[in-house]
């Protein structure tokens, strides 16, 4: 049995698992991790099972979590306990949580190629060369649901941030939000302007408390024309793992701590680049679209709302996330951004103009 202790965004984690993969992964992921001492806010189990589609039924897939009460053909609970047995549209994954100190979640992820029976088998005898790299690619998901939900609900629960899909910069102790749908260039700006000296706090998702921003860092995920394009500007430091879309991942010098937001900004490609004010209540919804578009965190506000049902003083954050959007954006410039393609330059020179502004108007 491996542990490993991870702290993130102010929440400590404590990760066990018996799946060799998964450790070396979270070691790649988390540097740093066993840093933190003291009693964890969070601790995680991880089982890894293997073969054909198993039965689901609390005792098949939570042995020592009773639970009697189907709330939903997939989800049962118990007083303090809580078993999804499979996860939206992540189904080879089943999570249980206990409300505590620490808070207590228990995953299992069961790897199958999707068949029952003999032809499990077959299709394991056939596809035998691909079935290790299936595994390994299982594994970004896996850490989703083991590290940043437990973390995210952690926070959200006792009102304390919400996360965003967005990329995160700071310039002199202001911060600017990137939003936008997977593909929109968060990552190319936000780390263009990293290598132009701004702080980076996070390319993927941000959380918010409705005062400040905080970067929730992950690797970052980058392809050969764009490390081309950053130079040795920003130091990278290979993690040794490829993804999709030919981006190899990497660390890179990130801000831990929030700043206040400075300006938010909501991307888009387009044929030329453009720059339109929006009200921050338009742009307080845009961003909440977004979250539900993006998978990331779609994913967890399906499961923050199933853990929910459990711990129903935490349903508030429901109505906080909008309230502390709204708050968030009050009086903070917000723009709907196009970008030209193949042009991040004249995008990233607007933007760095944007920050300059809101450091003068809060000076």
């Amino acid at each position: 049995m491996r542990r490993r202790r991870i702290a993130l965004s102010g929440v400590t984690v404590e990760i066990e698992t018996e799946h060799d993969d998964l450790a070396r992964y979270l070691a790649a992921q988390f540097p740093e991790g066993d840093a933190a001492r003291g009693t964890p806010d969070v601790a995680v189990r991880v089982r890894w099972t293997d073969g054909p589609r198993p039965t689901l039924t609390p005792e098949a897939v939570f042995p020592g979590w009773p639970a009697d009460v189907l709330v939903h053909r997939h989800v049962w609970t118990a007083p303090g306990r809580l078993l999804c047995l499979r996860c939206d549209d992540a189904p080879e994954i089943a999570i249980a949580s206990a409300p505590g100190t620490p808070r207590r979640f228990e995953l299992r992820f069961h790897f199958t190629l999707g068949a029952a029976g003999w032809r499990e088998a077959a299709k394991r005898a056939l596809r035998w060369r691909h079935v290790p790299a299936l595994r390994r690619s299982r594994l970004s998901t896996l850490i989703y649901y083991a590290v940043y939900y437990p973390v995210w609900w952690h926070l959200e629960a006792r009102g304390a941030a919400h996360p965003l899909h967005a990329a995160g910069v700071a310039l002199d102790g202001r911060g600017l939000l990137l939003a936008g749908l997977p593909g929109s260039g968060k990552s190319t700006l936000a780390t263009a302007l990293a290598a132009d000296g701004l702080e980076l706090l996070s390319d993927n998702v941000v959380l918010h408390d409705g005062g400040q921003i905080f970067g929730c860092f992950e690797p970052l995920l980058l392809d050969a024309a764009t490390r081309a394009g950053l130079g040795p500007r920003l130091p990278l430091t290979p993690v040794g793992r490829q993804h999709q879309y030919a981006r190899d991942a990497f660390h890179a010098p990130h801000r831990v701590g929030g700043v206040p937001l400075g300006a938010a900004v909501v991307l888009a490609r387009g044929r030329e680049t453009r720059l339109e004010r929006l009200a921050p209540r338009e742009c307080a919804r845009l961003l909440a679209a977004i979250n539900v578009a993006a998978k990331e965190v779609r994913r967890y506000h399906v499961l923050a709302a199933l853990l929910g049902l459990l711990e129903r003083d935490a349903l508030a954050h429901v109505e906080a996330r909008v309230a502390d959007l709204d708050r968030l954006l009050a009086g903070v410039p917000c723009y709907w951004l196009t970008v030209r393609e193949g042009v991040p330059a004249e995008a990233t020179a607007l933007l760095r103009e944007l920050v300059g502004r809101a450091k003068e108007a809060a000076s």
